[in-house]
Formats: structure tokens, sequence, C-alpha cells
């Protein structure tokens, strides 16, 4: 009873000294709630009056114990109702998003909100809108502007012509759409990533001249003041493109104001693989060195002055003095969710120096956070916001016992020897630094990229010194030079820029090394808590002796739970076929019984920057935890159906690639092959009647392309001269048991005549629309003789009023087939036991539950 009595206790009393902490940690679950069980926006507002009501009640009637408990819970409701509000599209019908129905091509007009980003290709511009004329009246009619208000992100391949700068009025004539997002498991959610930022609308400028600039004789101060911190960024990267190489002004773009636009995705890729990406966002190193530089600087001034000294603490009003400048910084540096944070935890930790309350950063991080997130809800689903908060802590948690480990649990003084120096110590202190914060991070980091660097804190060790001590606190220190001292700015800009430099030797280097960075399946959500559970766990009972021990049995089983797929064969009997939402493209992912995995198709009609296989298909692979492939197939070379195979046949080590025969090959389909033949994939040209995979009463066929040689029937099957690209598609058909479906790639009706001729067996329960549902394909007597239940057509939004062709969707619904567009309804998994068959769409959002055909 004694014992009960002191636990209880004990809790009081931490609960009483560390609220904040559970008020985070409930607030936090709060917010998750919000994201699967989102609400009517009355239900949020009643959820955030009763929380606040409770939060209210409790302390007016002062009842300090049964708060200590309350308080957390409340939290819980204020984190549900909060988040969830972030998380609604805009309510306002005059709402830019609200007035679009479609994709439109419109004439705004509107204010530059930020300075244009340009990559050496497009110029990204961010404008809020007051008003929008449509070329086509929705109602008929005369066109007519209409008041409109919202933010929209626009590109236009080129620089504008004339020189425009934040704050200034534009009129637009663009093509717009609301924010599109693949619609595919463990791709980036675009859509969210834009929401945290107020934008619901994005669209392409379709040339230079379609800017106008109006130049207003007078601004009001205020509005001028409004936008300064956003000019004088856009003078900061001006200066740095003008006085720098490329690639180093592009670099210190990243480390002083916050863009990433000026780097080269060489070199970005550089940085991801040696894990020293997190160095080039804002940070809590630009805020801490900006900080310390001005307070030490002003210290030193005002102890010049013995009035000064005789009247006022000089330390703590020279640190108070900090402040502005952090916040102007921060203004400048774009206030996005890495910097606000940076900030956040700058200012209070700076305001609890100067009223001497430093007690742990913890509660600094905690205070940030919630601070944070109370002011952009959106925030708890960024990257950027789980990543940053997860390495700080892990810091200020992780470190420190790392730290006492490789002491043997001894003071520093007790374990000065003439080998373990100052220098040494700083060095190990570094690398511990480093590994805490990967520690901290990892589970996001496979989570959201797949990936980790095996040398990231071996790396971070030379790299973070060259950008963080050498190259950062000069180009801070030159930063307000470029104002009244523009040539010693220059200069100071160019001694910078040798330590960029050699930070991106540095990163090259390390990013050729044999396994410097790994490729994972994505973690569940049960992983990513046990994991965190066991680091909790380990650093509870670091004084108990055989803690260590206890722990490994969990740590075994989040080991083999994560890497199974290596070495365990699955055993699952069932089929799954994904029709995966690529945009404008075709995917397709079989999974057979015994762990068989085909994968047909792997491309989209996307920019050369944007690699669909390492951005959409991939992700979703690991999102299914498939570490390889068995085969690939690749139906026909057309770059809609192949540009994302090169990534996925270097990360997933398939052992064979079907592909049709073709020899009018274009040097991008050159460049897959030879990838395969590098990394030893068998290339195999199918017959008409081979199996490519089978599996139980599962199978895979080739039916053929339009149809084989006369003289080579026993070889591949070679199309005659003159037929289309399109015609060579191989056309497969994958049965199990009782179902089965048709993948005709992109064949038109001519080709589906000449396989009718052949008597081919075309029977099947799903079909893979021909040629995503054009119209040049789909003829009757192709889809009667196929005769689908369901039908889907792989095509992208934009593509709406061609892929599918009207006239087919109106004859095939007529026929009582359900038809699946993945632009609409996203990807499609089908899955069956042989006996019955199970259609799913993108987070089970299609009709009210699965539809199970029997």
């Amino acid at each position: 009873m004694v014992r009960l009595r002191f636990s209880l206790t004990t809790v009081q009393r931490w609960f009483a000294g560390n609220l904040l902490l559970p008020v985070v940690v409930c607030y936090i679950l709060g917010g998750t709630a919000a994201r699967y069980f989102l609400p009517n926006p009355a239900g949020l507002l009643f959820t955030d009056l009763a929380g606040l009501m409770m939060l209210a009640l409790l302390f007016l009637f002062r009842r300090r114990r049964l708060a200590l408990y309350l308080v957390p819970a409340v939290f819980i409701l204020i984190g549900f109702a909060r988040t969830g509000q972030g998380l609604l599209p805009p309510g306002n019908p005059a709402a830019i998003a609200n007035l679009l129905t479609t994709r439109s091509r419109v004439t705004l007009t509107g204010t530059l909100l930020r300075m244009p980003e340009y990559n050496g290709r497009i110029t990204r511009l961010i404008i809020a809108v007051d008003s929008v004329l449509f070329r086509r009246p929705r109602a008929g009619g005369t066109p007519s502007p209409v008041p409109a208000r919202g933010r929209v992100s626009l590109s236009l391949h080129g620089r504008p012509e004339d020189t425009i700068r934040p704050g200034d009025r534009l009129l637009v004539i663009a093509v717009i759409n609301r924010t599109y997002n693949y619609q595919t498991p463990g791709a980036f959610d675009y859509r969210l990533y834009l929401a945290e930022r107020d934008i619901f609308v994005t669209g392409r400028i379709p040339e230079p001249a379609d800017i106008m600039v109006f130049r207003e004789p007078e601004n009001p101060w205020f509005r001028r003041l409004r936008f300064l911190p956003e000019r004088l960024r856009q003078h900061i990267t001006a200066f740095l493109d003008s006085h720098l190489e490329p690639e180093a002004a592009g670099l210190y773009r990243a480390l002083l104001v916050g863009s990433r636009s000026g780097i080269s995705a060489k070199t970005l890729a550089h940085f991801k693989a040696t894990g020293c990406m997190h160095l080039l966002a804002i940070s809590g190193i630009h805020m801490a060195l900006l900080g310390l530089m001005i307070t030490l600087s002003l210290t030193w001034l005002m102890k010049r002055s013995t009035t000064l000294l005789l009247h006022i603490h000089v330390p703590t009003v020279a640190t108070l003095l900090a402040l502005p400048p952090l916040v102007g910084y921060a203004l400048i540096a774009g206030m996005n969710t890495p910097v606000i944070r940076a900030l956040l935890m700058a200012v209070l930790f700076l305001f609890a120096v100067a009223l001497r309350r430093q007690r742990s950063l913890v509660h600094i991080v905690a205070a940030a956070a919630l601070i944070l997130l109370l002011c952009k809800p959106q925030a708890l689903f960024s990257v950027s916001f789980q990543l940053s908060f997860a390495a700080v802590l892990a810091i200020t948690l992780v470190y420190p016992r790392l730290l006492a480990i490789l002491d043997g649990g001894e003071t520093t003084a007790a374990k000065e020897t003439p080998r373990r120096n100052k220098l040494y110590r700083y060095v190990l202190a570094a690398f511990m630094v480093s590994v805490a914060a990967t520690l901290g991070a990892l589970p996001f980091l496979l989570y959201y990229f797949n990936r980790f660097s095996t040398i990231g804190p071996v790396i971070n060790l030379l790299v973070e010194p060259l950008l963080c001590f050498w190259a950062l606190p000069i180009g801070l220190l030159a930063t307000p030079l470029i104002f009244f001292a523009p040539g010693t700015a220059a200069i100071l800009f160019r001694v910078g820029a040798l330590g960029i430099t050699a930070a991106d030797k540095v990163t090259l280097l390390g990013s050729r090394l044999p396994f410097a960075s790994c490729r994972t399946i994505t973690p569940t959500s049960m992983e990513i808590i046990l994991y965190y559970a066991i680091l909790c766990l380990w650093l509870a009972a670091h004084k108990k002796k055989g803690a260590t021990l206890i722990l490994l049995a969990p740590a075994l089983v989040l080991v083999v739970s994560f890497t199974h797929g290596l070495w365990l064969p699955h055993s699952g009997r069932t089929t799954t076929v994904s029709f995966l939402d690529v945009g404008q493209g075709s995917s397709t992912l079989m999974q057979l019984p015994g762990g068989k995995t085909v994968l047909l198709d792997g491309g989209s009609t996307t920019s050369e920057n944007f690699d669909i296989g390492e951005r959409v298909i991939a992700p979703f692979l690991w999102k299914k935890r498939l570490w390889h492939l068995t085969d690939l197939v690749i139906s026909h070379p057309h770059s809609d159906h192949y540009n994302g195979m090169g990534f996925i046949l270097r990360h997933f080590r398939p052992a064979r690639l079907w592909i049709n025969g073709d020899r009018d090959e274009a040097w991008t389909y050159r460049k897959i092959l030879r990838t395969a033949a590098r990394q030893g994939v068998k290339i195999i040209v199918p017959r008409p009647g081979q199996r490519l995979a089978s599996a139980a009463a599962t199978k895979l066929v080739c039916l053929g392309m339009t149809r084989t040689d006369a003289h080579n029937r026993s070889g591949p099957a070679i199309p005659p001269p003159g037929v289309s690209v399109n015609d060579q598609s191989l056309v497969l058909r994958l049965s199990a048991g009782a179902y089965a479906f048709l993948f005709p790639g992109d064949i038109s009706k001519t080709a589906e005549k000449k396989l009718l001729d052949q008597h081919r067996e075309l029977r099947a329960d799903i079909l893979l629309a021909p040629h995503h549902g054009s119209k040049t394909s789909g003829s009757r007597a192709f889809i009667s003789a196929v005769n689908p239940k369901i039908i889907i057509v792989s095509a992208g939004h934009r593509g709406r009023g061609r892929y599918p062709d009207p006239a087919h969707l109106k004859r095939w619904r007529r026929e009582n087939r359900i038809v699946l567009e993945t632009a609409k309804v996203g990807t499609v998994t089908c899955i069956t036991d042989g006996k019955k068959l199970e259609v799913k769409t993108w987070r089970g959002k299609w009709r009210p539950g699965p539809v199970i055909l029997r």
C-alpha cells in the first residue's frame, strides 16, 4: 500500500513538473484522429468550444489535482478540432477552388506573394487571387470577371519578360485546376503539402507574355512593409546569382534564404544519398549562430559603457535585443514550417536564458511544437515537422545517453587523457549528435522516403563544418553588407563559397561509395510504434542492469517483421491485381500465389524531371512490402508504358524482362534495355501461348501481338512491317480459378479484329481498357467477346473527354458494365482466391464498401 501511494505521488509530481509533454502528445493524438475520422465543420466547432470550455472551467475552479489528469485529455479534443478545421477544404463560396469545376483557361488578377523561384527551366509563382475571368462561362452569356479568393501556384517555362517582385499586382492568363494528387498508396501527398500553404489550385502559364504587371504609382506604407522581407529575399537571391557560380549560388540560397530552386537535381541526389539534406534547410543551427553572433556583438558593445553596466544586466538585455533580428531573418527565409520551428525554439530558449529558467530542452521542444500546431494545424502531417522535431528530440534525449555509454558512465573530467583531447571530444560529440538525430528520424525517413544513408553520420562530420561553421557564418555576416557594401559582401560570399564547393565535392564522392544509401520497404504503423517504444524503454532503463538484454526480444521481433520479405517466401493463396493511378499512362502489379510478382508496364506522360518509377510506382511497391519483383513486362515501347522502368530495374532486381521485340526503338527504350542487361536481367520476347508466370491455379499467358510470322511459328512473335507500335503491344491474360483478367496494351480496333480472327481465349471478368479507352480501340465485337463485368481505364485527369472516349463510356454503362477510371477513383485493387472477386479503390472510397462479384 505504501509502495502504491509512493508510485501515485511520484506520477502526480511528474505530471505537475512535466505537464507540457503529455499535453503535446494528447494534442497530436487528437490531430491524428482528425485525419482519419474527419466530421463536419459544425461538429469540429462544437468539439473545439467544448475543449476550451472544459479547460477554462478546470482553471476557474482551481482543481489542481483534477486538472493534472484532465488537461491532457482536453487537449485531445482541442487537437482533434483544430487539426480537423485545418484539413477542411475552403468553405468560402468565392474561393477559387470552389469556383472551379474542371480544368479551365482563365484570366486571373491578384498579388504576387512570394519571390519568383526559377530552377533553370521553370519559374514558379504564388499569387493571391482577387478576381477570375473564365474564358468559357459556365452558365453561358458574356464572360465577365467574378470576385475570387485564395492562393494559386503557377508554373511558367522560362522566365517572365518583365521583372516582377513580391507585392506586384499581376494580370495572368493561365490554365488552372484543383490540386491533383496521384491516388496511389505510398505516393507523395502533394495535395496535403500545398494545403498546408493554403494552396488548393495549381496551373501553368502558357507563355511569358501572358503575365502583365500593374505598376501602381504609390503603394501604402503597410503594403510595402508587408512585402519587404520577400523583396529583400529576392534581392539577396539575385545578388548571389550574379556573383557566384550557379551551383555555389544555389547552395548558398538554400542555406541563407531557404530556396532550393537553384540546386541541380544531381547535387540534391548527392546530398540525399549521403544523408546531408537536412543541412540545406533553415534549422536551429542558423538561428543559434545568428543569435550568438548578435548577442556577443551587443554584449561587447554595451560593456564599453559604464552607465549601462551600472544600470542594466547587459547579457540579459543583449539576449532580448537579439530577438527582433531573428524574427526578421525568419521572415526573409520564407517562414515555412522548419523556419518557424527553428525560430520558436530560438525565441523560447532566449527567453528562458533571460529569465534564468532554462530547465530542460525537452520542454522547449514541446512548447515550440504546441505553438506551431496551434498556429498551423496541418503542419502535423508535413514531413518537415515530423522529421525536424523527431531529430531535435532525439538529440536532446538520446545524445547524452550515447555519450555516457562511450564514456563508460564516468564524467568527462575523469576520462580525460592525452589520447582523448578536446579535438577528439568535439569530433566524437558531433558524431554522436548525428547518430542520435538519425535514430530519432529513422522511422520517418523510411516511411516517407524509403531510404537511409549508411554513411550519413560520417559524411556529416565532414560536410557540417564546411557548411554550418564556414559558409553559413560568412554568409550571415555578408548578407547585411549587400545593401551598403556590395563589394565587400561579394568577396565574403566567394570565400564562403569555398566551403560550399568543398561540401559539394564530399557529397559527390560519398554518394559514389557502394551501399552509401539503402532503399527499404515502408514500415507499418505498428513497427514505427514498436521502434519508438523500444527507444523510450532503453532511455528509461539506462541505469538498470540487464535492461538492454530484455529489450533484445522486442528488437528482434521488429527486425524479423521488417526484413522477413527478404528471406521468407510469401505463402499467400490469393491473387491480387493492382491498377495504379500513374496519370496518363499505365502500370499494373500482379501478385500471384507463392510470392511471385509481375509488374506490367510502368510509365506516364510526365516531365523529364519527374520519374514516375521513383515517385509513384516504387513507393507503391514498397508500401506493398515488396523488396524485389519476379518479372517485368513492357507491352510496347511507348514512353507512357516504360519511362519509369529504369528505376524499377535498378532497385527491385527482377529475374526476367518480357518485351514485344519491337525493333524501331527510341534511345530512351534502348537505355532501359541496357540497364536490364547491366543488372543481369534476362530479356525475353514471348511466343503466343507462352506462360510468363504461373502458380497453383493461376497463370499469366501471352496471347500474342497482331500475328506471328508465317515462317517463324516456333520463334518469337514478329509483327509484319508497317504495323503501328500500338498494334504490336503484348496482349496478356491472367486466369485465377473462375476469374480472368485481360491486358490488351494499346492495340487498336484493327489489332482487336486480328485477335478475334485467331480465336484466342479472350473472355475476362476484368478488362484493362485498350489504349486507355481511346475511340480508336474497344470495338463492339471485341468488348462482346471479352464480356467484362468491370472495365478499368488507366488515364490521367488531363485526358478526360478523350481517355476514355465519351461514346465508349455511354455504351459500356448502357451494357451494365462497371467502369472505373483511375483518374477519378485512384488505384484499383482486385483480390481473388479463384472463387470470389473483391474490388477496392483508393482508400476504399468507391461506393459504401468493396464490391464482391460471385
